[in-house]
């Protein structure tokens, strides 16, 4: 569902963007990317028989992996029912030129077998919430409060992009809420492990996953990888954004085949890189302007030789896609500037988890692909109906 991280506020947007970056005397990146012609809906990205929210993915080979939040069964009208699952995944196609195959329909599909969650609830969830006996919500006993596993970003592949067994990793904050309430800043973040064969002859059968670690980042710490993450050139850069004092974000890096190995780990302090983790309140550790402060997707772009973050502005819960550059992924970073305008729904909460594709362009193209949660109200029913519409962004 919506993320807790986010202010439920239209107000003031670009005047927070704007505001938060002067108040830096910093360098920032110039480079400014130029969309050619008009960005084109090319449909929605769906499993009809389920309500998703919150979608993003990455290149398994020769087929795209999703990974999404809440989902739920629809019934024979295409009307959500029944139980919330707090994860889904599933595959998407490409068409024989590597764009993303588009039925007639205007459905892109996503096919697999959804009956649990996706990631799995820690050991200590389960006890604490009797969450593992068939409850696939994460609600707790007291019928107010759940575990809601929810990425924030689509799994970080290490191994086996493009050929071989695949591995791939995701952060996710163990996060404790009362409606969309988070309880606790800053909770712990558990490491979950992908794997999966790109020769299972069982075209629905989902990867693998497991916890690597429960509790990979501590409470009260910078959960590196969950806000996003990319793999360029062998390093895994790994961003994290915190509850409180500002919201800043940090940034680590890692070897791509170390991710479990924190020792490995370095993190940019101060101006350099250093072994030592700093405390989430150490301003050293604070970058300026990477990201517009929502839930949004980082990656390399060669042909521009920059690394980039497209996404949401932090008080916003419209279709309003910000961008983001920078020549090294500390930054300095530009500042962030409205790229792309979506259709809203008509729900209380009408469009959120905004994110990029980049491994849905064939590399010869220079283009983007974007997606967002779309909600709207089931007839003017207190029902919300979510739908992720897939845009193309052609860059000049």
């Amino acid at each position: 569902m919506f993320n807790s991280q986010t202010i439920n506020t239209r107000g003031l947007l670009t005047a927070a963007i704007i505001g938060s970056a002067s108040a830096y005397s910093i360098p920032r990146d110039t480079f400014t990317p130029t969309i050619k012609g008009t960005p084109q809906v090319l449909g929605l990205v769906s499993d009809p028989s389920l309500n998703r929210d919150s979608c993003g993915s990455v290149r398994f080979q020769t087929r795209d992996f999703w990974t999404c939040r809440d989902t739920q069964v629809n019934d024979e009208q295409g009307r959500p029912g029944g139980g919330t699952i707090s994860s889904t995944a599933g595959f998407t196609p490409f068409n024989f030129d590597g764009t993303p195959y588009v039925e007639e329909t205007n459905i892109v599909r996503m096919t697999g077998d959804n009956h649990e969650p996706f990631y799995p609830m820690t050991n200590e969830q389960c006890s604490a919430c009797n969450l593992c006996n068939g409850n696939t919500a994460g609600a707790c006993l007291d019928g107010k409060t759940r575990y809601a596993l929810w990425p924030d970003s689509p799994p970080m592949v290490t191994a086996g992009q493009f050929e071989g067994q695949i591995t791939a990793y995701t952060w996710i904050r163990n996060q404790k809420l009362e409606g969309l309430a988070l309880l606790q800043d800053n909770p712990s973040t558990a490491l979950h492990k992908i794997t999966y064969d790109p020769f299972n002859p069982d075209p629905k059968a989902l990867p693998s996953v497991s916890i690597a670690n429960p509790e990979f980042w501590p409470e009260g710490s910078f959960a590196y990888g969950s806000y996003g993450n990319m793999v360029n050139d062998g390093v895994a850069y790994l961003y994290a954004k915190a509850d409180d004092n500002g919201k800043p974000i940090a940034l680590a890096k890692v070897a791509a085949d170390s991710v479990e190995d924190k020792s490995k780990y370095q993190y940019w302090v101060g101006g350099s890189w250093t072994s030592k983790q700093p405390a989430i309140t150490d301003s050293n550790a604070h970058l300026v302007n990477a990201g517009a402060g929502g839930q949004g997707t980082y990656y390399y772009y060669e042909p521009w030789n920059r690394y980039v973050w497209i996404g949401q502005a932090g008080i916003s819960i419209s279709a309003e896609f910000f961008i983001t550059t920078a020549a090294e992924p500390q930054g300095p970073w530009s500042q962030p500037t409205l790229l792309y305008k979506g259709v809203d729904g008509n729900a209380t909460l009408p469009a959120y988890s905004l994110q990029a594709h980049p491994t849905l362009r064939p590399g010869s193209r220079n283009e983007v692909y974007l997606t967002y949660s779309k909600v709207d109200r089931w007839d003017g029913v207190e029902l919300d109906v979510y739908s992720t519409p897939l845009i193309r962004i052609e860059w000049e």
